[in-house]
């Protein structure tokens, strides 16, 4: 995932203001955070979850260079290293012996060929030991135009992956497994654990990606995700059968279905499904109460609720894993109850490796190191959409170069005014339970302040008006209040449980250590 999200928020508020019980699964979760070990216990199954591990084969680094220096300013991660971390988790898996292992997507840094062979190969390990392993697709696997060798300044295409090919990859690892296929994509219905059935889904959207050597203006691989009809109803089907049986449906897909912060579905709409809300509802109509899913890069549990009358609320789960190769690389270890109505959900993470003796703080200085560079694809990417308020200003009496006139000098003017809070405010979401980390407090006042003394100065320099400037902050207030207060107070605060009219509630999940109970 290409991350940032809080700085992009802002850019997109800042645009806007220049132009104008038993079925209830998020009881109060263990506040002391102490989860027992997953481990052979009778009464319970223990389950290992682990996402985005964008494994680079390395020979996909013929020679570094600046080719490949480009591709971490936007998007840092820990690919040299990421066959080795999967090999620790690998490792560490083994030593546990749990019942079942979900990988929710991104197996790949691009969907190189080689890279999903060696995924497969690592990840056979664990199929020779009679551990059962399931992954989905994510963005980045499947017809992906974006995978290179990287040589010096130079790149070269990387043989691409199909939908077939990925099926027959991974067949030991869900798709032989499946007792029902979706004839719309590649996802599947298996139950690796007697009761417990998984929906497996793509949600991915591969074929709306673009490619050079196929005619179009550059290679582009879609972020995006949904649900395509005719699987959402195969889905729910397969649902209505398994609870026909007294199975417990859990869901396992790439992209959030849940909101995890107040307005993800508008600013962050690439990262949860399409029409999420909706399909939510039908998801929880079909007894569907949990999702694994993971994309996001943010370790962070959600909570969708219904209120059909006082005493029982439906709830829908969405349990996001963080990157095991970006910080804080974290993966999940659960104990669940053998009725799969109670999930102890604890937190590990990636600390070392033979060849890095600190994963940690290697992670955390490339994604702080590397804010300019991930802000700035994210502006590259938006830049049509933000250029297009520059026709617009005359209604504050603007100028059209108000806006600064190419996406480096705006992310340039975002850095230099919000770069310090910002930063301190990624680290601190990437690190989940916001809530009880102290630096959050005043993060969010200080983050507006520092967005208003950004257009004072720029008003100056461009020459405004006193009134002009002084409606341009007022308006500023209004929008900020309306659209971006809430989604920086709810990241923050880690408040992210919602109802059905969208209003978060004020209660929150811990995102590390929970006790999630789980209605069939």
């Amino acid at each position: 995932m290409k991350t940032k999200n809080l700085l992009l928020m802002i850019l997109l508020a800042l645009s806007l203001s220049m132009t104008s019980c038993s079925d209830d699964i998020g009881e109060p979760d263990n506040p002391s955070g102490e989860v027992n070990p997953p481990g052979k216990d009778p009464n319970f199954k223990s389950i290992i979850v682990m996402s985005d591990i964008h494994v680079m084969a390395p020979q996909l680094l013929e020679n570094r260079g600046s080719a490949y220096e480009n591709y971490l300013n936007q998007d840092p991660k820990l690919l040299e290293y990421s066959g080795e971390v999967l090999e620790y988790l690998v490792g560490e898996t083994l030593q546990r012996n749990p019942d079942l292992v979900i990988i929710p997507g991104d197996l790949t840094k691009d969907g190189e060929l080689v890279s999903h062979q060696l995924v497969v190969s690592i990840l056979g390990k664990l199929r020779s030991a009679g551990i059962p392993v399931i992954v989905v697709p994510g963005n980045h696997d499947i017809d992906n135009p974006e995978g290179y060798y990287f040589n010096g300044d130079n790149t070269r295409p990387a043989e691409r992956t199909s939908p077939e090919q990925f099926k027959e990859l991974y067949a030991d690892f869900g798709y032989n497994q499946a007792y029902a296929t979706d004839p719309a994509s590649l996802s599947f219905v298996c139950e690796p654990l007697e009761g417990l059935v998984l929906l497996c889904i793509d949600t991915n959207e591969y074929e709306e990606n673009l490619y050079l050597d196929k005619g179009d203006e550059k290679d582009h691989n879609q972020t995006s995700g949904r649900i395509r009809p005719a699987t959402l109803t195969w889905m729910l089907n397969e649902a209505d059968k398994a609870r026909a049986k007294g199975k417990q449906v859990v869901l396992v897909q790439h992209h959030n279905i849940v909101q995890h912060y107040d307005g993800q579905g508008t600013l962050q709409s690439a990262y949860i499904i399409e029409d999420y809300e909706n399909v939510g509802k039908q998801l929880m109509k079909h007894g569907i109460h949990m999702a694994f899913t993971g994309h996001t890069h943010l370790h962070d549990v959600a909570q969708y609720r219904t209120i059909t009358n006082e005493t029982q609320p439906d709830s829908l789960v969405d349990v996001s894993t963080g990157s095991v190769i970006s910080y804080p690389n974290p993966w999940r270890t659960i104990k669940v109850n053998n009725e799969f109505t109670e999930w102890q959900i604890n937190t590990e993470y990636v600390t070392s490796i033979p060849s890095l003796s600190d994963v940690k703080s290697t992670c955390k200085k490339l994604l702080n190191d590397n804010l300019k560079g991930g802000l700035g694809w994210h502006i590259n990417e938006s830049w049509s959409s933000i250029d297009k308020y520059r026709n617009t200003l005359a209604i504050l009496g603007l100028t059209r170069e108000f806006l600064p006139e190419t996406p480096e000098e705006t992310t340039d003017i975002l850095i230099n005014y919000v770069g310090d809070p910002f930063t301190k405010a990624f680290m601190i979401l990437n690190e989940g339970n916001e809530w009880k980390n102290p630096e959050s407090a005043g993060l969010e006042n200080q983050l507006k302040s520092s967005m208003e003394k950004m257009l004072r100065d720029r008003a100056a320099t461009v020459g405004l008006h006193n009134i002009q400037t002084e409606l341009l902050i007022t308006t500023f207030n209004t929008i900020y209040k309306m659209r971006l207060e809430p989604g920086l107070k709810s990241i923050l605060t880690d408040i992210n449980q919602y109802n059905a009219s969208d209003k978060r509630l004020n209660s929150r999940t811990d995102d590390l250590n929970a006790v999630l109970r789980v209605g069939r």
